[in-house]
């Protein structure tokens, strides 16, 4: 069947973009394609090619309008500890604004610029740390890392080890540790279930601790 035109106007970059996150929230990523967002926009497939290279540069764009969601603290008004839980917490929010598109920010790249003021500003927050150099950036690739592993099991693309855990929610308490599993039969309840924001928020604070403590190793 013949693709049906409908589009009056000049057809933009953004509008492009701005569509295939509509498409990705309502139909899911794995169902998005260049030949449906043409459709949503009223051209056909190949005026796409005037205004991005492929599928892949959409989805490095997408990802870059969800980034551009965080909301950059300023390094100068905050003390460096909260500084680093905004950002934390403007990054989970951001990428949650667009659940079904999330994974873009977890598996494209990160080098966009809508990133960059993320990374200076937690390097800032960083050095008023007393981190620096080669630390600084170790610190800041271990903070990004939780984030993206985080942020990966709330959107289900990691394990949760919570909820129907073959061998746990089935299986008695005894025959846990008749099967030679104590620890996991002790922490069943736990197990079976997960506060994605609390996780983060133990797991942030967790990071924080470190910081402090090399902060007075390098002091």
């Amino acid at each position: 069947m013949a693709q049906r035109m409908t589009r009056r106007g000049p057809l933009t970059r953004q509008e492009i973009v701005r569509q295939a996150l509509v498409l990705a929230e309502t139909e899911g990523m794995e169902k998005l394609s260049l030949h449906k967002i043409a459709a949503a926009v009223g051209v056909r497939t190949m005026s796409l090619y005037n205004h991005v290279d492929d599928k892949a540069d959409v989805l490095d764009a997408m990802a870059d309008v969800i980034l551009q969601g965080i909301a950059v603290p300023d390094a100068e008004e905050l003390p460096w500890e909260d500084g680093l839980r905004a950002i934390a917490r403007s990054f989970r929010a951001a990428a949650l604004e667009h659940p079904r598109s999330a994974s873009l920010v977890l598996t494209r790249r990160l080098n966009a610029p809508a990133v960059m003021p993320v990374v200076e500003a937690a390097l800032r927050f960083l050095n008023r740390a007393g981190l620096e150099g080669a630390e600084a950036v170790h610190v800041l690739r271990a903070f990004i890392a939780f984030l993206v592993g985080t942020l990966s099991r709330e959107v289900g693309m990691a394990p949760t080890y919570a909820g129907a855990i073959p061998g746990v929610t089935a299986t008695s308490e005894q025959e846990l540790v008749d099967s030679g599993l104590p620890a996991v039969a002790a922490a069943a309840g736990e197990l079976a279930v997960i506060d994605h924001e609390a996780e983060m928020e133990f797991g942030l604070e967790l990071l924080l601790d470190t910081v402090r403590r090399r902060a007075v190793v390098a002091s």
